[in-house]
C-alpha cells in the first residue's frame, strides 16, 4: 500500500470505505469491475494510487446489449487505460443480442438477467485470480435509487436497507461517496470517461427512478436523500436482528434436510411450532430453505402469504416453478427438484380436486399432451412436417389448432406477454382479455402457446376452452 500522506481527500475517502469492508493491507489481490463509466474509473483510479498496480486486477463485461461501437468501444476503452496503468484487465464478451433473446425466452427483464450473467462473470473472475475481494462501484446515487426502487416494489426490510457493503468477496468502498465527488476526482485527475447512453432511457425502473423521480423529490423535497439513506441504515438494523432471530428458529423447528439426489432437495419443519412464529420470522425461515435448498429465485409474495394462512388447514399443497410446498398433519415441507422450464402454480386440498392458478407443459414430441381441469391439447405429427423435422399440429378438444415448430410451451399467462396482430404490431394480452370481457378469475386458465426458439414468440391464445374464441398468428 503506498504512504497515505500521498493519497487525496478522495483517495483517503476510498481507504476508509475499504476498511469499513474490511479490506486492508492484508488483501493480497484485489479485483475491480470497471465499466468505463465514472463511478468504475474513479475506483480504479483511486485504488491503483492506494495499492499499486501490481495488486489489482480488472474485469470488464461487455454485455452485448448496445451497438457494438459503443458496447465495444467502453470495454477497449477499459483494456487502453489498463495497459497504460500497469493493470492486468480481462475482457468478459456477450453475444450481441444473447441477453435479450434470452430475457425473451424465460420472460425476465434485460437488466435482471445481464446482472445475472454479469455476476457469473466475475465468480469466475475471482476464481481464476485467486482474489481476495473484488470492488464494485456502487456509490451512494445508486443506494438512493436502490431504496427508491424497492420501496416502489413493495420491498420489507430486506429490501429498504439497500446495498450492502460487503456481500461474499464482492465489496463495495464508494457507497459513501456522491456522484458530484466521483466526477469532480475525475476531472482533478483530467481522466474522461464513458457515457452509457442507455442510462437516459427511462424504459429501465432505475433509469426511471435516477430520471425522473430523484429530481422532483430534489426539487420539491430538499433533505430527501439523508433521511432515505439513515432510514436504509435503520432497516438495515432491524434486517441483520430478524435475521439472527430467523436462524435461530431455523435450526430450532426444522426437522430434517434430505438429499435425495444430485437435483432434487427436502427440506421439513415442525408444523406447530413454524406457525407458532410471527410472521416475520416465518416468512424468513422460508425463504432461509429455500435458499438452503438450492432454488435460488424470487419466490412470489402472494404465494408465500398463502402459505402462511395454512396454520388452520388440514392438507395443503402447492408448486411454483420446481418447488413444491406441502402441509400434513405434522409437517411443512420444501421439496426443491430439478430445474424446469416456466411455472406452474397448484392448491389443494381435502375438499377440492384442484384449482389451477397457473400452469406450464413443455410438448418436445408427438403425443405430449398439456392437461389441466380445464383443457386439453395434444401433439400430433400430422401434415405440416416430419417428426425428424421439429413440426407437429396442436390438437384441443380432437381437432387442430395450429401447425406448431416443436418444442413448444403451453402455459397460463404470464405479466408482459404480448402477441402480433395482422398488422404486424403487438397487443398486450391483458388488453386482448379486457376485448373479449374475460373475468380476471378466468384469466388464468385461458392457454397460452409460445414456441420455444430464438424469438420465442407466443403463436396463439386459445380461449374457446372458457367459452371465448382463439387468437391464432397466422404464419
Amino acid at each position: 500500500m503506498h504512504p497515505l500522506r500521498n493519497l487525496s481527500d478522495f483517495e483517503k475517502k476510498v481507504l476508509k470505505g475499504l476498511s469499513q469492508c474490511g479490506c486492508g493491507s492484508e488483501c493480497h489481490s484485489l479485483g475491480i469491475a470497471v465499466s468505463g463509466g465514472a463511478d468504475s474509473l474513479s475506483l480504479l483510479l483511486s485504488l491503483s494510487s492506494i495499492f499499486g498496480s501490481e495488486k489489482i486486477r480488472v474485469i470488464t463485461v461487455d454485455h452485448g446489449i448496445r451497438s457494438g461501437e459503443e458496447s465495444g468501444g467502453d470495454a477497449h476503452f477499459v483494456r487502453n487505460l489498463c495497459e497504460a496503468k500497469g493493470v492486468k484487465c480481462k475482457i468478459v464478451k456477450i453475444e450481441g443480442g444473447l441477453i435479450e433473446k434470452l430475457a425473451r425466452r424465460q420472460k425476465k427483464s434485460i437488466e435482471d438477467l445481464a446482472r445475472k450473467i454479469r455476476y457469473e462473470a466475475f465468480e469466475a473472475f475471482i476464481k481464476e485470480e485467486g482474489l481476495s475481494f473484488l470492488a464494485l462501484a456502487h456509490n451512494q446515487n445508486d443506494q438512493l435509487e436502490t431504496v427508491l426502487m424497492r420501496f416502489l416494489q413493495g420491498s420489507g426490510t430486506e429490501g429498504l436497507a439497500g446495498i450492502s457493503r460487503v456481500r461474499g468477496k464482492y465489496i463495495r468502498p464508494l457507497l459513501d461517496i456522491s456522484r458530484d465527488e466521483i466526477e469532480s476526482y475525475l476531472i482533478k485527475k483530467n481522466q474522461e470517461w464513458r457515457t452509457d447512453e442507455t442510462n437516459f432511457e427511462t424504459k429501465y425502473l432505475r433509469n426511471k427512478v435516477r430520471n425522473l423521480l430523484i429530481p422532483f423529490l430534489r426539487e420539491n423535497f430538499p433533505g430527501f436523500g439523508k433521511a432515505l439513506l439513515n432510514g436504509a441504515k435503520k432497516a438495515r438494523w432491524d434486517e441483520e436482528f430478524f435475521q439472527l432471530k430467523a436462524k435461530d428458529c431455523h435450526t430450532d423447528i426444522r426437522r430434517r434436510c434430505t438429499q435425495i439426489d444430485a437435483d432434487k432437495k427436502e427440506i421439513s419443519f415442525k408444523r406447530d411450532e413454524f406457525y407458532s412464529l410471527h410472521k416475520a420470522l416465518s416468512r424468513r425461515v422460508f425463504v432461509s430453505a429455500l435458499n438452503e435448498a438450492g432454488f435460488g429465485e424470487r419466490f412470489p409474495f402472494y404465494l408465500l402469504d398463502e402459505i402462511l394462512l395454512w396454520k388452520n388447514e388440514k392438507k395443503r399443497e402447492l408448486s411454483f416453478e420446481n418447488v413444491k410446498v406441502s402441509l400434513d398433519e405434522g409437517t411443512l415441507c420444501l421439496f426443491v427438484g430439478e430445474k424446469g422450464i416456466g411455472r406452474s402454480c397448484t392448491q389443494i386440498d381435502e375438499d377440492d380436486e384442484g384449482i389451477e392458478s397457473g400452469f406450464s407443459f413443455v410438448l418436445k414430441k408427438p403425443g405430449d399432451k398439456a392437461v389441466t381441469a380445464d383443457f386439453e391439447a395434444e401433439v400430433s405429427s400430422g401434415e405440416f412436417g416430419q417428426v425428424d423435422e421439429g413440426f407437429g399440429e396442436l390438437l384441443a378438444g380432437g381437432r387442430k389448432i395450429l401447425d406448431v415448430k416443436l418444442p413448444v410451451l403451453v402455459r397460463s399467462l404470464l405479466s408482459g406477454d404480448e402477441i402480433k396482430t395482422s398488422d404486424g404490431k403487438y397487443k398486450a394480452l391483458s388488453d386482448v382479455f379486457t376485448d373479449w370481457k374475460v373475468p380476471k378469475n378466468l384469466r388464468g386458465k385461458i392457454p397460452v402457446v409460445e414456441e420455444i426458439g430464438e424469438k420465442g414468440e407466443i403463436v396463439a391464445v386459445l380461449g374457446e376452452n372458457c367459452g371465448f374464441k382463439n387468437w391464432i398468428v397466422k404464419k
